[in-house]
């Protein structure tokens, strides 16, 4: 029976998108019969990435079991490579005296990993985490969301000090995805964390609603599995104001972004609208997402069905995961991805001068992504031929769901969607490469976080994968082209010295690129706070434009190509101010 409802799912969602997606063009680029040069390795052991995670897993099937978890790519010790931060999990039914799972930090030293003890080996039942330097004293502090008291650690140099409590932001509610970002324009990064649902561990055996109903099983009785979110009141998300020494305070309520109405899991800063200000997008589990547009007065006002992005292409609520920003058609204007359940498509909406149309089956994505249940993901250019490709990370929440739907399974292979652009941008496409973009892209795990970063400093992004249960995978870009790079270090002014939230757009002879900088995307996951981009055949960047988060703007260049540039604020052509 299952298996006709996602026949019917497919035949439904083609047939009522395809009326609407324009004709296909004979001048459109056409997808490449031989293996692309995309090629993914995993390296993780072999690099010293011995770390695996424990979901804690039990006879009781506690929900957050299924969960995490996260982790980042990181230069914590601001040597200029990436380091990595792994989140663990816990057993919640474990005795206080029993060794505990605990977060590991690797520090890279040329390519190698080593285990060091930074203070940061948290014992809590880990979900995801935002790395920034919030007191502006040059080095990177990490944010710590738990199903618990989350944590803030301040980076002391080589050890890490915990003051989440001393800050105010040690809330105890189910935390998942947060991020930084200025949100008031006073110079210094605030802080703002999805909460997803109430949940009870004494009532783990409780009569509840189980993920998959028989209605969609093989069989009339459904086997011992983990509960539905529909079971479980959501939790209102947090915003967090940065107040320098007097450390932060809680604006949720004032700010208008405490609605208990979401599940939050997977959150992203981006300014939708290009007035200057950072607006913010909630990816929500079984209910409507949300799309928090900044009222430039310390307030948000909830736009997400207006602008098209609150629910599916059908109107439906759907398991919103992950979810990442990126102008994905070269057209200037900022598009949207979001991760879903099994046999809901993967979104994909097309931005449109402040408003969204739904690009899922009509730029390709949505037919592969409906087998899988994604969470993690991000826009990024792993070919260097100046366009976005997109990644989703898969693995199903039911350690046995063969039982239930003989259709899928527990591990699942991960997805990489190849940019083949079009005549016009409402014509781009991609095409799924998974199969022939090396083995690193044919492994089957449960599959959580993910995060981008050029580890190895060779110019091209790397992937970072989080695998609940199982050991991490860093996948090494062995792309197979000659395409030029160049990776953007920003320094900024104020109290913002990363630049988290400029907006840069990049000219390379004919191509221009528009990113916005920012680590916290996908899902529970940090990536690296550059940028690597793409100049495909061209040998330099002509100029590059950069609207700082203060709102000056100002243009570099040239630059020649294969380098890292570091670009300071206040030291560019003034290029004019963006609204206060």
């Amino acid at each position: 029976m299952y298996a006709a409802i996602l026949l019917g799912l497919l035949l439904l969602a083609c047939s009522s998108n395809e009326k609407n997606a324009a004709p296909p063009s004979p001048s459109a680029v056409q997808p490449e019969t031989v293996a692309p040069s995309i090629r993914f390795v995993e390296v993780a052991t072999t690099v010293g990435l011995s770390w695996r995670h424990e979901n804690g897993r039990s006879d009781k099937r506690h929900f957050p079991e299924t969960m995490g978890g996260g982790g980042a790519f990181l230069d914590y010790d601001s040597d200029g490579d990436l380091d990595v931060y792994a989140i663990n999990g816990a057993f919640i039914d474990a005795s206080p005296q029993a060794p505990r799972p605990v977060n590991a930090l690797y520090r890279n030293d040329s390519g190698r990993f080593g285990l060091v003890d930074a203070g940061l080996g948290h014992p809590g039942l880990g979900m995801g985490l935002a790395a920034a330097d919030y007191d502006a004293d040059g080095d990177l502090d990490i944010y710590l969301t738990n199903f618990g008291a989350n944590a803030l650690y301040r980076n002391d140099g080589e050890y890490f000090s915990e003051i989440g409590e001393s800050t105010g932001v040690a809330d105890s509610r189910w935390g998942t995805s947060c991020a930084f970002a200025d949100y008031d324009r006073d110079g210094d990064l605030d802080l703002y964390v999805a909460n997803y649902v109430e949940y009870d561990p004494s009532e783990a055996n409780a009569d509840q609603l189980p993920y998959m109903a028989a209605s969609q099983s093989y069989g009339d009785e459904i086997p011992p599995g983990y509960p539905h979110p529909d079971n479980f009141r959501g939790q209102a998300d947090l915003l967090f104001r940065n107040d320098g020494d007097a450390g932060f305070s809680d604006v949720s309520q004032l700010s208008g972004v405490a609605d208990e109405g979401g599940k939050g899991l997977g959150v992203v800063f981006a300014d939708y609208d290009d007035d200057g200000w950072p607006d913010i997008y909630v990816a929500n589990d079984a209910v409507r997402n949300f799309l928090y547009h900044n009222k430039q007065n310390g307030s948000f006002a909830e736009k997400a069905a207006i602008a098209g992005v609150a629910y599916g292409q059908d109107g439906q609520m759907e398991a919103g995961m992950g979810v990442d920003r990126g102008d994905y058609n070269g057209d200037g204007v900022f598009d949207l991805t979001v991760t879903n359940f099994q046999a809901e498509p993967n979104s994909l909406y097309r931005g449109e001068e402040g408003f969204f149309a739904n690009a899922t089956f009509a730029a390709d994505i949505g037919l592969p992504s409906l087998p899988l249940l994604g969470f993690g993901t991000q826009f990024f250019d792993p070919d260097l031929d100046g366009d976005l490709d997109l990644f989703v990370a898969n693995g199903h929440v039911l350690d046995n769901v063969l039982e239930i739907d003989q259709s899928t399974n527990y591990g699942q292979r991960n997805l990489l969607f190849r940019n083949d652009g079009g005549p016009r941008p409402e014509q781009v496409r991609f095409t799924d490469i998974s199969a022939l973009a090396g083995p690193g892209l044919q492994l089957a795990r449960v599959s959580r976080g993910s995060a981008t970063g050029d580890y190895d400093n060779d110019g091209d992004p790397d992937l970072l994968v989080f695998n609940s249960g199982q050991p991490l995978s860093l996948l090494r870009n062995d792309r197979a082209d000659d395409h030029h790079w160049i990776t953007i270090q920003l320094n900024g002014a104020d109290r913002n010295p990363h630049g988290i939230g400029a907006r840069l757009t990049a000219t390379s002879g004919p191509v221009v690129q528009m990113r916005e900088l920012r680590g916290s995307r996908s899902y529970l996951s940090q990536s690296q706070l550059r940028i690597c981009l793409g100049l495909g055949s061209q040998p330099r960047l002509d100029s590059i434009e950069v609207r700082w988060p203060t709102g000056r703007i100002e243009r570099f260049g040239p630059f020649a190509a294969n380098q890292t540039i570091r670009l300071n604020e206040s030291h560019g052509i003034n290029a004019g101010t963006s609204p206060p």
